[in-house]
């Protein structure tokens, strides 16, 4: 037998090698530059093989053009969508999913909250959790036609229906990941509740509830010429003031009235709540074109379908590269927002 070992092959140690091992080892994070990099090269492969579909002239080209317009086609088409008042769709559609989306955040985040620190709440609101992140978002659409008619309440209140159980959800998660030694700390300290600044607290909260409920439902009101003054004076006003005092009392009094809760794993859950619904957001900003393409008159999800009746298969594609410009463009506000409020996080998402 010869002992004689094959000798080992010196390490690639150029700059090109010690990149290549760093890309083929397992969870490396690449720099900035590289993701840059890495994501502009998807794009450019997608748009390679689009040209490459597209190109030539008729009956030379591998896709027709009624079928998938060309590069060219489709950006060369901006002017005329945006003579289709591509603007307003943007803002009306934009308007919509914010809507509905705070009013989730704002029911969804407190009881979240609640129900993640008292374990026999969560228990309690459990199965409709469950049945609404099971639920078809596409089988809502003509419930919330029947129960809010066909204006821009029931475009508020899909989206409301539709994100709602998923911020409750990730919220309850998020609290029980806080972890228990804070808790125990707290406690130690002497942490207790304090019935009479909580009510002040959630009194300043049923207020805002209060006055979000009052103006949403004048800014999504069906009459236009019903002026605000008028609205003021109306008594059904005052009466949705007094229900939105009510719900935001009732949602922040448990939190305000205990210090651990309102000092300890609010704060420490906070900066993966606000992620949470970084993510959500995107999900609702998708239904609101599920929404709009089946039941709107404006918006973008009806300017895509009112291309696809008129034979704009170019504007189509485009709406595509718009919405996914915008929500990635709020998608990086939200991040930014969040390293502003939270600097000693460290976000994984590029």
């Amino acid at each position: 037998m010869n002992d004689l070992q094959e000798p080992e092959k010196p390490e690639n140690s150029t700059i090109f090698g010690k990149w290549w091992k760093r890309v083929r080892t397992i969870r490396e994070t690449p720099s900035y530059a590289e993701g840059l990099v890495f994501g502009a090269a998807c794009i450019g492969l997608v748009l390679f093989v689009w040209w490459l579909l597209t190109v030539g002239e008729g009956d030379k080209r591998l896709v027709d053009a009624f079928t998938l317009p060309s590069p060219r086609e489709t950006f060369e088409s901006f002017p005329d969508l945006w003579k289709r008042e591509l603007s307003r769709s943007v803002l009306i559609s934009l308007i919509r999913v914010l809507g509905g989306f705070l009013l989730a955040a704002a029911i969804g985040v407190p009881l979240g909250v609640v129900a993640g620190s008292y374990l026999r709440v969560n228990a309690f609101f459990k199965p409709l959790v469950i049945f609404g992140r099971s639920i078809p978002i596409a089988a809502l659409i003509p419930l919330t036609m029947v129960w809010f008619g066909l204006g821009e309440f029931n475009k508020v209140m899909f989206i409301f229906l539709a994100t709602l159980a998923f911020v409750i959800f990730d919220t309850v998660n998020t609290v029980h990941a806080v972890p228990d030694r804070f808790i125990d700390t707290a406690y130690t300290l002497g942490a207790r509740g304090s019935r009479k600044k909580g009510a002040r607290l959630a009194a300043f909260a049923g207020v805002f509830y209060g006055l979000l409920i009052m103006v949403g439902w004048y800014l999504l009101r069906d009459d236009a010429a019903r002026t605000l003054a008028t609205e003021l004076s109306c008594a059904s006003s005052w009466y949705r003031f007094a229900a939105g005092f009510i719900v935001g009392f009732a949602l922040w009094f448990p939190i305000a009235g205990h210090q651990i809760l309102r000092k300890v794993i609010l704060p420490l859950a906070l900066p993966d709540i606000v992620n949470s619904l970084r993510l959500i957001f995107g999900l609702a900003f998708g239904y609101i074109m599920l929404a709009e393409v089946i039941n709107a008159k404006t918006g973008i999800g009806a300017l895509i379908i009112n291309s696809q009746r008129r034979g704009f298969q170019e504007h189509i594609y485009l709406c595509l590269f718009i919405i996914t410009l915008l929500a990635w463009a709020i998608d990086r506000a939200i991040m930014l927002l969040q390293r502003q409020l939270f600097p000693h996080i460290q976000h994984g998402e590029n």
